[in-house]
């Protein structure tokens, strides 16, 4: 498109920017790098670079992840090395472009969501937001599905269930954004399609409405090769992969085990705003080794720190700190150490300041003043805490230095107070010119702006105290038919083997054979149209099923088993909490 429109016209532009560039070719956008006078390139070398993923899945050279064979080794090209860039942040980096770290994190807001990959990848650079009420920011859902066919049933069921049961509106009257968040393709068609299912069906009438509402405010089911550049105030992960059929975890995690796995990995966990729902079937006496696999590895990378982020979701979800501070202590020794730049050493204080400062303690309580507080990477010259519930910070700025005359700077400063407006804070500036010619009618204003703020109504601000609220963690996980019943239902289990029994006798005189223990059903999902030939037996399996010349056999204590007890050829049952009905078509006892 730059080749066709602006032909010719090289350095057309005063500036042209490229985001993500991690992701981006050089060679296909060298045509627009060619039409800026200043060009500047914005990326994350942490995150993922030019895949050829999609391509291969949408040719069909492939069928999933698991299959995809990523090129580990770059092939240098020594006589010029610029063309064997991987991407244009690459080739940015090998101009020696100047480079600029952009060190403070404003998207997580509270650490725990970034501190994984804090230590893991960024070398404990990177300085988050404080957060500004307490809460839990990651669950973790030890779900225990079975990985089979690339899927995990039970996890996206659990998914679905969050959505319903755990995600409640903000103080504001509206749903927080949620983003649901796949470690593979097939995993986010599946959630797809079962939201897409339950559409159809007036019962969940009230789930299909929060799915429109959740929509409308940017709900997405991405997997994570295609998740990079978004974010939502809750994201919903399933990890996917577990035990499969055969009762055996195979340490297959398609694009997660390449080269540059990590780099996916730091992707989709850093998604979120305020809350990780983490979905996961790995068994934690796996990923809770997770020791050994990082010494194997060598560096915080494929399964192994995988394995680690799990153990980490698990910890914060448990409030076990010193189980999450190991964790971080072990990720930060197993990556290589480079010294940054603590901006923040300048010394910003002045004779102006102090004189505002002084002012200030002859009409309110010292001890509610605090001088150059340092706030998510910011200074803030003073600030006046009211020390009231819902009443906010007063950040009290005083601009005099010849540094804040620039249109730089301004923009700077305003950027500055948006972030800190929306962590709790309002602001008042004071001009050194006003201070120095009017400075009686200078305090009186700062006076009466303290006052105000101090008697207004707390409800004027938003109270993230309640926040929340708006995602809770009573997490129903929801099994599918081949699962056992809950313990807790064992007891009704038992007296409904008890009357069947009785009613089996009752029957006799009918002639009308009844599912029992041992008889052999054929039954019609209702949903697909699919046949399924199982027997019911009092025998205990490792996936609680095993295939014998094409008859499923299946514990009386499974839930389909459970559903189909006592009903004859004709009756229609339902499976479970799922959605899935069942027609009786022939029993064999």
């Amino acid at each position: 498109v730059c080749s066709n429109l602006f032909k010719g016209k090289n350095q057309y532009f005063d500036i042209v920017m490229f985001d993500e560039a991690s992701q981006l070719k050089l060679e296909d956008n060298l045509p627009a790098l060619l039409k800026g006078k200043q060009v500047i390139i914005a990326g994350d070398e942490h995150q993922m670079p030019p895949s050829n993923y999609f391509s291969k899945i949408f040719d069909g050279s492939i069928d999933d992840e698991d299959d995809f064979e990523d090129d580990d080794e770059i092939k240098i090209d020594r006589d010029n090395i610029l063309l064997s860039c991987e991407s244009l942040l690459d080739f940015a980096s090998e101009l020696n472009f100047e480079k600029k770290h952009l060190d403070f994190h404003y998207r997580s807001r509270h650490p725990y969501l970034i501190d994984f990959s804090n230590y893991a990848f960024y070398n404990q650079r990177l300085k988050p937001l404080p957060n500004v009420f307490e809460y839990t920011p990651i669950k973790y859902i030890q779900v225990n599905g079975t990985y089979s066919d690339h899927t995990n049933e039970v996890e996206a069921e659990t998914v679905l269930s969050i959505i319903e049961n755990n995600i409640n509106r903000l103080p504001n009257g509206e749903y927080p954004s949620v983003g649901i968040a796949t470690f593979n393709i097939h995993q986010r068609n599946l959630i797809l399609g079962k939201i897409n299912d339950r559409r159809k069906f007036d019962k969940y009438a009230d789930f299909n409405e929060k799915i429109l509402e959740l929509e409308e405010n940017g709900l997405f089911v991405k997997n994570l090769e295609n998740i990079q550049g978004d974010e939502r105030d809750v994201i919903i992960l399933t990890t996917t992969y577990g035990i499969n059929k055969d009762g055996k975890f195979a340490h297959r995690f398609g694009s997660i085990n390449h080269q540059k796995g990590y780099k996916l990995l730091n992707v989709i966990i850093t998604r979120a705003k305020y809350k990780i729902y983490a979905c996961s079937s790995i068994p934690e006496e796996v990923f809770l080794n997770y020791k050994e696999y990082l010494s194997v590895e060598g560096s915080n990378n494929r399964r192994a720190v995988f394995f680690a982020y799990i153990a980490y979701c698990k910890s914060v979800s448990d409030n076990d700190s010193e189980q999450r501070l190991a964790i971080l202590n072990t990720l930060s020794e197993n990556t290589t150490k480079t010294s940054t730049l603590d901006i923040l050493n300048e010394d910003l204080e002045s004779p102006f300041e102090e004189e505002v400062y002084y002012a200030l303690t002859q009409h309110f309580d010292e001890n509610k003043l605090i001088p150059q507080l340092k706030f998510a990477g910011f200074r803030i010259d003073i600030v006046y805490d009211p020390k009231i519930p819902g009443i906010p910070k007063i950040a009290i700025e005083c601009d005099g230095a010849s540094y804040h005359s620039s249109q730089e700077a301004y923009l700077y400063d305003l950027h500055r107070q948006k972030i800190l407006e929306g962590n709790g804070f309002v602001f008042h500036r004071i001009w050194s010119p006003n201070w120095f010619r009017r400075t009686e009618n200078e305090i009186k204003k700062l006076v009466e702006f303290i006052n105000n703020i101090e008697e207004s109504n707390p409800s004027i601000y938003e109270d993230k105290s309640n926040m929340s609220l708006a995602f809770t963690d009573n997490i129903e996980i929801i099994e599918n038919e081949l699962y056992k019943v809950a313990p807790s239902l064992q007891k009704d289990l038992k007296e409904t083997i008890k009357a069947i029994t009785k009613k089996e006798t009752e029957q006799t005189e009918l002639f009308r054979d009844i599912v029992k223990l041992n008889s052999k059903v054929t039954v019609k999902y209702l949903n697909n149209g699919e046949d399924l030939k199982i027997q019911l037996v009092d025998k205990e399996f490792n996936n609680y099923s095993e295939k014998i010349n094409e008859v499923l056999k299946i514990n009386i204590k499974s839930t389909l088993a459970v559903s189909l007890f006592g009903k004859s050829v004709g009756e229609t049952a339902k499976v479970g909490n799922l959605d899935n009905y069942v027609e009786i078509l022939e029993i064999m006892n």
